[in-house]
This record gives structure tokens, sequence and C-alpha cells, in this order.
């Protein structure tokens, strides 16, 4: 799925791609949370809800992030920008790992695919109302862009 996110960006766009993929993201973790609540006795929905959680964040925010984050800084800040967004990712990252097995135990497993389903659509939200279209612009149009 990172290659179709390769090869389609430059033609569908960062947005597009974004919307599309974390929809599927909430969907998948809605899915997971709905099996271990109501569909236990079928396995091939948590299969499912795996593979379109992998392959959604593998044409949004795996590939999309790590562009948009080396295109929305301006010029003089981009270095110490990228730097934060780096820290800010690998530190979200370990959070949820090491946050994940406690929640389960705390708030059981359904729940906490419900909690997280919900922050997707949080980031769903925050794409479309906050994130710009940065498609075939320069650098320096991005900049003027987002400075407006």
């Amino acid at each position: 799925m990172t290659w179709v996110a390769i090869l389609k960006v430059d033609n569908l766009g960062r947005r597009p791609l974004l919307i599309g993929g974390v929809s599927g993201i909430a969907v998948s973790l809605l899915l997971l949370s709905a099996y271990y609540k109501f569909l236990g006795g079928f396995p091939f929905v948590a299969v499912a809800g795996l593979l379109l959680y992998v392959g959604c964040y593998q044409i949004s925010f795996g590939p999309i992030s790590w562009l948009m984050v080396s295109e929305i800084f301006p010029i003089r800040t981009r270095g110490r920008g990228i730097s934060l967004a780096v820290l800010t990712n690998f530190g979200s990252n370990a959070l949820v790992t090491f946050a994940f097995l406690p929640l389960k135990e705390l708030l059981g497993a359904e729940n906490l695919f419900l909690l997280f389903g919900a922050i997707a659509l949080l980031s769903l939200v925050f794409v479309v109302l906050l994130v710009p279209e940065t498609k075939g612009l320069s650098l320096e149009e991005i900049e003027t862009k987002i400075s407006k």
C-alpha cells in the first residue's frame, strides 16, 4: 500500500489520500472494537480489521505525514520543525506501545479500540479542517499558502 501512496500522491494529492486512509483507519478500529464486543466468534473480522488498518495507514499517515512534514515548515525553521515532528511521532509511538497493555487491562479491548477509533475520527476532522493541500506547489508557494 505504500507503493500505491507513492505512485498516487502526485496525481491524487495529499489530502485525498489522508482523508481516505484516516477514514479507513477509523472504520478498522471501530470494527476491531465490535469484534471484541459482539463478533468474537468470527475471527475473520479481526483479520479484516487488522488488514484494513495496516493498508489504510500505509496510504495515509505512513508515507504522507513524512512528506508533508518536509513541505510545511518555513525554510528558516525547517530543521527544527522536522526534528520536533520526528520526536513527536516517535514519542507518540512509544506512548501507545507502552500504554496499550495497561489500558487494555483497565478499559478492556473493546473500549480501548473504541477510544483509538475516536482518536482516529478526531484526526480525520483535523485533516479535513486544517491540513492544506500541497500537491503541485513549490516549497515557497506552500510557505506563502500556510502563512496566510
